[in-house]
């Protein structure tokens, strides 16, 4: 696991309160703990991380993004203390979740805002969307994402599949797009939006 944290960069951290999520940079790491510091916007945030409360870390490697659950051991002030967990996961790219984007929307810059019918999904890799028109192939198109939670990413969309389709009695395309220019932190962002979403669904079914 030491191995793994020092071969990983742009360190995100999600208490609880997802408000509250930020990056951190590693100060020290061995095969029992992990000691960082918390990189916030805002200070009132440190009152989400509370020793012995649970976390969830991601950060980014050569392969893809990791992804592990663990404790809070000791925080003073902005430095905090999380355990070393033997189990993590390696998500690929290929295997980013797809999940609706629920109360959230998706802006095109040079366009207007009913430009966009409807998006059919979203994951860490790119989007599918309805649009009222056609986009052209390997293009990029500067975008903003506003996710259900508020939180926003800028980046830019390159079209790779159009088709025509219908959509509410109009004729509309299909346009599956991936994401340029989406920082690395942005990327965990989404994918822990994912989870989330995930979760929420499968908690409905076992309901």
């Amino acid at each position: 696991m030491k191995e793994l944290i020092e071969n990983t960069k742009d360190f995100k951290i999600i208490p609880n309160n997802f408000k509250s999520s930020g990056a951190f940079n590693v100060i020290d790491a061995d095969n029992e703990k992990i000691k960082a510091k918390l990189i916030l916007s805002d200070k009132k945030e440190l009152a989400d991380y509370t020793v012995g409360s649970n976390v969830e870390v991601f950060g980014v490697n050569d392969i893809g993004l990791v992804y592990f659950e663990t404790v809070i051991l000791d925080i003073n002030d902005d430095i905090i203390t999380l355990a070393v967990v033997p189990d993590y996961s390696i998500i690929q790219r290929r295997e980013y979740s797809r999940v609706g984007l629920n109360q959230g929307r998706v802006i095109f810059k040079d366009f207007a805002p009913d430009f966009i019918k409807h998006v059919e999904d979203i994951s860490a890799g790119g989007i599918k969307i309805i649009s009222s028109n056609a986009l052209e192939l390997d293009k990029h198109y500067d975008i903003e994402i506003i996710l259900s939670n508020n939180m926003k990413i800028e980046c830019a969309m390159q079209p790779i599949r159009i088709s025509e389709t219908e959509y509410n009695n109009e004729k509309c395309y299909a346009i599956s797009g991936k994401f340029i220019n989406l920082e690395n932190m942005d990327r965990i962002v989404l994918v822990q939006y994912a989870f989330k979403i995930k979760m929420e669904e499968q908690n409905k079914e076992n309901e």
